[in-house]
């Protein structure tokens, strides 16, 4: 039943306005995009503008950590600050970052991703804004994850590993038997397993719907399903999809 996945794309909304940014005035050029209508197509859009200056500015990704963040207004400002002040202390240049990312892509294990992590100057252990990267760099084959995506898995994950036990499998992240509010480098394997699901849903929804999915994709449709604060989840449902079959 994949129309579900693909309502589910289509009805994705993430609205940001990165001129909010409380120092947008000093980036001249910069944090000017606005997603209105905030749906795939102009969210990939973004995605495109990281990718164009990634390799030759610092403030693409400083876009991105305040566009990862806007729907934390009590943080979003302190946090993108921080990390700007981090990258002119510390001389961290867009080619080091750009590197960095790639070399997780090329070779996705936990100490890559943590090097890549430790670039931003952040005192926690935290994996969401650091995974938002690899996912905008290559969205055929990075998810974004965070709590939203964990939730929803650690509801869900029965049903979808039921119907393709031959298939990459979900699993729970522990940071839901836990009393933590964000993802950390503890629940990498559950970032992993996700990110091998993603691509591999990718592939039969690409097969059974006329559209080509990226594995980013697959994460937008789940990030929609599991529904906003206040409201019953998974608000949507999303049909387990069995094998492809030749």
């Amino acid at each position: 039943m994949p129309h579900t996945w693909l309502r589910a794309l289509e009805a994705y909304r993430y609205l940001v306005k990165l001129a909010d940014f409380a120092d947008a005035a000093n980036y001249p050029g910069w944090f000017q995009y606005s997603s209105v209508p905030g749906d795939r197509d102009s969210t990939a859009s973004f995605e495109n503008h990281f990718r164009d200056h990634a390799q030759t500015s610092t403030k693409a990704w400083l876009e991105v950590v305040y566009w990862k963040l806007y729907s934390q207004p009590q943080h979003r400002d302190r946090i993108t600050r921080r990390v700007a002040n981090h990258f002119t202390h510390e001389s961290v240049a867009p080619s080091d970052l750009y590197h960095a990312c790639a070399a997780y892509i090329g070779m996705p294990v936990r100490e890559n991703f943590d090097a890549f992590r430790r670039l931003f100057g952040f005192t926690t252990p935290a994996i969401a804004i650091a995974a938002t990267f690899p996912a905008f760099l290559m969205p055929q084959t990075y998810p974004m994850v965070d709590t939203r995506i964990a939730k929803w898995v650690g509801a869900c994950l029965t049903e979808h590993n039921v119907i393709d036990p031959a298939g990459p499998q979900l699993c729970a992240a522990p940071f839901l038997k836990s009393r933590r509010t964000n993802l950390t480098m503890a629940d990498f394997a559950f970032m992993r397993s996700w990110t091998a699901w993603c691509n591999y849903t990718a592939t039969k929804l690409s097969a059974k719907t006329d559209r080509a999915w990226r594995a980013r994709d697959v994460e937008m449709a789940v990030f929609y399903a599991w529904g906003n604060r206040g409201r019953r989840h998974p608000m949507h449902p999303l049909n387990p999809i069995g094998p492809n079959t030749v």
